[in-house]
Order: C-alpha cells, then sequence, then structure tokens
C-alpha cells in the first residue's frame, strides 16, 4: 500500500513560478541571483501558509544547483533532489520554538564558520525565529555583523514586531502577503484537477475564503473534503466541513436585527445550535457579514473592496440601505467585544446571544444611548408625544377590531404616509347582517374580488423574509422598477395571518407613501408569489438616539421640476432632438 501525502505537502512549490500570490518577493530574489547581489541575511514575515519556508528552500536550491548559482533551478540534479526531499547536509532548518535556546543558538554560531559538505553554500532556515530567547538572539548578532564567506540566514517569522531591531537592521525583509481569494481559487481547481476530484467554484471560493489567505490551510481543507464528499466537493460538503452558516441565514439574522424582532434572532441562534455549528466561528462569520454591510453603506461605489462573489453584492447593498452607519458600526463593536470575551467564557452561546440582543434591542444596552433608546420606546408605547397623548392614527389597514401589529415600528414619517391616504381615499360604509354600520378604507375596491385568504399556518414571517428575493425578481418581470427600487431595503416586520408588516429604513417617508399607495399591485404580485393575499402596512424605523437622519428627499411633482433638477444636480442643458 503507497503512503499517502497531505495534498500541501504534494503541492509544494519547487520553483520560483510555482510560488503563489508573492511576486514581489520572487522578483527580488531572482534579480539578486541574476546580478550577483544576494545579501548574507534575509527576513520572511507574513501571515502562516503563504510560503515563507518554501521560498527559503528555493532559495537554497538556486545557490546550490549543479548549474548555479541560477534563478532557474533545475530540479533533477543531486543537489536540487536532497534539498527538496530535505536531506542536504548544508541546508539545516531549525524550528526556533523547540530550538531557541542560547546553547542551540552557539552551536550555529560554532558550525557556521565551517566549510560546507556537499553544496556550494550553507543554508540556515530558521522558522518561527520570534520564538529565540533573548540571549539566542544576542549570540547570534555577531555573526550576523561579521557573516563568514559561503553561509546565508533565512528568518521567517509570523510576528515581525517581536523580533530585535539589530538583527531586523542586518537582514532584507520580505512580507509575504495573503493569497488574494481568485488566485487561491484558482490554485485550488488545479489542484483538484490533478487529483481528479470534481470540485464546484462556489466550493473552491468557500474554501479560499475560510483559509484567509493561506494556501496550505486550503489545501489542507480541500484534502479534508474530498475525503468528506468522496471525491466531489460542493458547497454542501464545505458547509459540513467547516460548520460555516449558509449566507442566508446571515442575511437572515441581519433582517431580524434590523426590523428589532428578538424573537426570530433567538430562533435562528436555537437553530444553528442544533445543526452543530460553533459559536467562536459563527460570531466571526456574523461578524464579517456586518462588516461586508459597513464596506457598502461606507463605500458604496468601491465593490472590490469587498472579498465576495459578484452575485452577492447587489444582496449586502440592499439590506445595508436597511441600517445606518453608526447602527452598523454600533453592532460591530459589540460583536468584536462578544468575540474578545469568548476566549475566557466557559458559555459562548450567552456571550454571542447577549452580544445580538443588545444589537437588536437597544434599549437593552446599558449605556447612556440605550437609556435614551428605552424612554423614547416607552414614551411610544403609552403613546405620549411632547407631553400630550396622541390620537388614534387614520389610514392604516387592519382588520376590524385588532390593533396593527408592532406599534412600536410606527414614527411621523408613516403616521403622515397613512394621513395623506386617508384624505386622498374617502371612507365607506357597509351594512353588516345584524344591522349596524361599520366604515371600511376604500383602497379596499381596488383589491382583486375574493382574495386568497391568507393562511397563517402555512406562510410565517421567516419564510417571508428568506424568499424576498423571489418577490422582487417578480417585480422584475413585471417591469415594476420603482416599486421594486423601493421595496429592496425593506424588511418584512411582522406577519399575523392577516397583515403583512414592511419596515422602512429611518428617514423613507416619501417611500413608505409611494409603496403604501400601490398596495393593489404589491397584494397581486405577493399572491403570486406566496398563495397569499395580506393587507400591506408600510412604516419607517425609528433612528438610533444621538444621530442625524438624512431625510429622502420629496419627489418632484411633475415633469418640469424632474428636469430642473436633474440640470442644476448634473450641470447640463437639454438639446433638443434632430431630424
Amino acid at each position: 500500500m503507497t503512503e499517502e501525502v497531505a495534498l500541501y505537502r504534494k503541492y509544494r512549490p519547487q520553483t520560483p513560478d510555482e510560488v503563489i500570490g508573492q511576486e514581489h518577493v520572487v522578483r527580488a530574489l531572482v534579480g539578486a541571483i541574476r546580478e550577483g547581489r544576494l545579501s548574507h541575511a534575509f527576513l520572511f514575515c507574513g501571515p502562516r501558509g503563504t510560503g515563507k519556508t518554501s521560498t527559503a528552500r528555493i532559495l537554497a536550491r538556486m545557490v546550490n544547483c549543479e548549474r548555479g548559482p541560477t534563478a532557474e533551478p533545475c530540479g533533477v540534479c543531486e543537489q536540487c533532489v536532497r534539498i527538496r526531499d530535505g536531506s542536504h547536509l548544508d541546508v539545516v532548518e531549525i524550528d526556533a520554538a523547540s530550538h531557541g535556546g542560547v546553547d542551540d543558538a552557539r552551536e550555529l554560531r560554532e558550525r557556521a564558520p565551517t566549510a560546507p559538505a556537499m553544496g556550494r553554500e550553507k543554508v540556515y532556515i530558521i522558522d518561527e525565529a520570534q520564538r529565540l530567547s533573548r540571549e539566542a538572539f544576542d549570540a547570534l548578532l555577531k555573526i550576523f555583523e561579521e557573516p563568514p564567506p559561503g553561509v546565508r540566514f533565512v528568518l521567517a517569522t509570523t510576528e515581525p514586531h517581536k523580533m530585535p531591531p539589530t538583527i531586523v537592521g542586518r537582514c532584507q525583509r520580505f512580507d509575504f502577503r495573503r493569497v488574494s481569494t481568485d488566485a487561491l481559487s484558482d490554485h485550488l481547481e488545479w489542484v483538484a484537477k490533478q487529483e481528479g476530484l470534481v470540485l464546484a467554484r462556489p466550493a473552491a471560493e468557500a474554501l479560499a475564503r475560510q483559509s484567509e489567505g493561506s494556501v496550505r490551510d486550503a489545501l489542507s481543507l480541500l484534502d479534508q473534503g474530498a475525503v468528506l464528499g468522496g471525491g466531489e466537493v460542493g458547497e454542501d460538503t464545505v458547509a459540513a466541513l467547516i460548520g460555516a452558516p449558509q449566507s442566508d441565514v446571515q442575511f437572515e439574522l441581519a433582517d431580524a436585527i434590523a426590523v428589532h424582532d428578538g424573537r426570530s434572532m433567538f430562533e435562528i441562534v436555537h437553530r444553528l445550535v442544533q445543526e452543530g455549528h460553533d459559536f467562536r466561528h459563527l460570531t466571526g462569520q456574523v461578524l464579517s457579514h456586518f462588516r461586508d454591510l459597513l464596506l457598502v453603506r461606507s463605500a458604496p461605489d468601491e465593490p472590490a473592496v469587498l472579498d465576495v462573489p459578484a452575485d452577492r453584492y447587489p444582496r449586502l447593498a440592499a439590506q445595508a440601505a436597511k441600517f445606518t452607519t453608526p447602527e452598523l458600526s454600533r453592532i460591530l463593536s459589540l460583536l468584536v467585544a462578544a468575540q474578545t470575551d469568548m476566549r475566557w467564557t466557559t458559555s459562548p452561546r450567552l456571550t454571542l446571544e447577549l452580544a445580538l440582543v443588545r444589537a437588536t434591542m437597544p434599549e437593552a444596552d446599558p449605556n447612556p444611548a440605550g437609556l435614551l433608546a428605552r424612554l423614547e420606546r416607552l414614551e411610544r408605547l403609552a403613546g405620549v408625544d411632547e407631553g400630550t397623548v396622541r390620537a388614534p392614527e387614520a389610514g392604516v389597514v387592519t382588520p376590524r377590531g385588532q390593533p396593527p401589529p408592532n406599534p412600536t415600528l410606527r414614527d411621523d414619517a408613516s403616521h403622515h404616509a397613512d394621513s395623506a391616504l386617508a384624505k386622498s381615499e374617502p371612507a365607506t360604509v357597509e351594512v353588516t347582517p345584524d344591522g349596524r354600520e361599520s366604515k371600511a378604507d376604500a383602497s379596499m375596491e381596488h383589491v382583486p374580488h375574493a382574495p386568497h385568504a391568507p393562511d397563517a399556518s402555512s406562510l410565517d414571517l421567516q419564510t417571508i423574509r428568506r424568499s424576498w428575493q423571489q418577490l422582487l425578481d417578480r417585480l422584475l418581470d413585471r417591469r415594476q422598477m420603482i416599486l421594486r427600487a423601493n421595496l429592496e431595503s425593506v424588511t418584512a416586520a411582522a406577519y399575523d395571518g392577516v397583515t403583512l408588516e414592511l419596515a422602512f429604513p429611518p428617514g423613507r417617508k416619501f417611500s413608505v407613501q409611494k409603496v403604501q399607495d400601490k398596495e393593489p399591485e404589491l397584494r397581486e404580485i405577493f399572491f403570486e408569489v406566496f398563495g397569499v393575499s395580506p393587507n400591506i402596512r408600510c412604516v419607517a424605523r425609528t433612528g438610533v438616539p444621538g444621530v442625524e437622519l438624512v431625510e429622502e428627499d420629496e419627489p418632484p411633482a411633475t415633469r418640469e421640476d424632474a428636469v430642473a433638477r436633474l440640470k442644476e444636480a448634473l450641470g447640463a442643458e437639454i438639446e433638443p432632438e434632430k431630424g
């Protein structure tokens, strides 16, 4: 039975051209070899798995190849083969984590001046060099100051800030970078092809993102995925391997936070627990998702700053519009603090849930802003506005005798929108079987006759949120561009089987009114997608206390007003049509 070799060892780079993502390092070393200006000491810095030790071995082959010194070692001569197999007497690899004492440094200092045993030069590769003791660095300082001929040192470290300046100043420093997701995905697909594996592109990208730019980690994950999937690695295999929640779950969780839905948030966390997800990894994934939202919100014109698939960016942009930048910053601060606390706590689930509760319900946050949010929430619940009791609000389409769902989400923007609807559409009177009169909203006349009765048992709030993109796609097919644009940043806030409440970001009072005006069309399309036709109630969320909102511009009343705005914004003039 032949011994199986791990993929990261089997596909370790052997020539300068095989090093991935470190072109700046390879170019400098190749140029130094060709010009005969190679330094006696190098400091290779960078994250794990980016090629520091492999590049050091390639450098040893460059100076010891029988055709060399050469920038293109042959790989077949005795010198190259022995260096590849790790049996070369003059290429010594030292693990400073276990051989970092002063005695080890003194032994190296005594051996270095001796002549090479079989090669052209001696090469000492010291891995994890930051683990050397202070006395060991002192012992090596003299040989770094006056290096003997035919000896070169390569120090590899992941923590260059721990290296003594006296050592760093006598080395040529090269910083290795994390490999980009695209380059690493291409490499994984190439390795999978060489091994006869079936690797889907989304799975390759997921493995590349999970490895965080480390080629070694990515190949190790591919190795495990090949065993788990029986030679076929898909998205399901990767999700089962790394225990990462699917992106849809992250969007679902962010939607729950956007509308302050604590119940849905707990249900999502509980579901992930039942599926066996690791809390620390889950926190990192949620943190990464909200970071993406913050980047989209802060730099909407720079999609290149995000390391996400191209088809995911529109969803991120639509969801980022549901938050303000201060809200996202506050949520990220809570998640970062939770991630730090998880290092010491014995209950990571409680730590994550506490952070998500504070993110979902600002009044649970014990800081002054949280206290102010709590007082404002209590005032809204009591109907108190500047010392007076607010009168019942008109124009809300709800079942007779039932209060509107989630009254805490209502604000002045939705109040104005509903008032406008009440003025423009007079109420009608209908007679009940017992002879009493009751008022019905005239907007119901536009609803198709005998609509499908909403069935709360077959459709819930979570299903509506997960399938919201299907509704937007249907609007696109129906060429309802304006309605679709207004609904992109909307989150389903509440659904009781009869009325669906849609929550808009703070300051979107005109969008609230536009969507409410289009209720018949929206109900019709909602029926096509979900099979039910609930009443639609639009509200705008309350902003974070202390944060100034940017109010949405009022739409132009006429076409001439719209043209005038365009001319003012663009500084353009209208040219008459030719011909």
